[in-house]
């Protein structure tokens, strides 16, 4: 009766220690990669929302654009803009979605302005978003991964 329990947990463990060794490994390989993070001359970070997302192709995170506290302003921004005063653009909350969801202008005095939420303050903000921009020229529609992979 105990060799037939003990063949059992040894295949169990064998797997569970297989799994453990791929996730850490996958765990290690990543984390350096992908736990970058570039702060922005406005005040913003640019970089990746977590170290492995199983639900993307590689495994690859979304890059992201955070407000100083860490929160997230969109899963994905095209175009963004950024200056020394504001970062601003389209943001999709889910990366999946076929359009924008949102145009923002984000700057230390106000944090995130919706143009939806806010048009009056939006177009005030707009009108004065700074004269130096950082990755990408004025002209250029980019998005976050682009931006990221010029500053860092």
């Amino acid at each position: 009766m105990r060799k037939t329990l003990v063949a059992p947990l040894t295949i169990a463990f064998g797997l569970l220690s297989l799994v453990g060794i791929s996730v850490f490994t996958l765990a290690g390989l990543y984390a350096p990669k992908f736990g970058d993070c570039v702060r922005l001359p406005n005040g913003t970070e640019i970089g990746y929302e977590a170290y492995i997302d199983f639900s993307r192709p590689y495994f690859k995170p979304v890059t992201v654009l955070r407000e100083p506290d860490g929160r997230v302003i969109g899963q994905e921004v095209f175009p963004i803009h950024v200056t020394e005063k504001a970062a601003y653009g389209s943001a999709w909350i889910e990366y999946e979605n076929t359009s924008a969801d949102f145009h923002f202008i984000w700057t230390q005095e106000t944090g995130v302005v919706r143009e939806i939420e806010n048009p009056d303050l939006y177009h005030r903000l707009s009108q004065d978003l700074g004269e130096t921009y950082f990755g990408a020229s004025k002209d250029m529609n980019v998005n976050t991964l682009w931006i990221f992979n010029q500053l860092k």
